[in-house]
């Protein structure tokens, strides 16, 4: 009885979660896409570690070639 139980509570999450999957690959999944949703939180916040990346490399690259005359 569990062991059976248990395998059609695995299929079962299998199947929810290959349809889950496929629902956010072909655009239906309706919390994903559009303005607020995970997708465009999700740009919003690689676009703000790319711009934190980019001002720590400027400024170890200021550090180690202050401004002035080059030889």
């Amino acid at each position: 009885m569990g062991r059976k139980f248990l395998m059609v509570v695995l299929g079962l999450g299998a199947v929810a979660g290959f349809a889950s999957g496929f629902a956010h690959l072909g655009g239906w999944c309706r919390y994903g896409y559009g303005p607020g949703g995970h997708l465009d939180r999700q740009s919003e916040f690689q676009r703000h570690v790319a711009d934190t990346c980019t001002e720590a490399a400027l400024r170890v690259y200021n550090q180690k070639n202050p401004a002035g005359a080059k030889p």
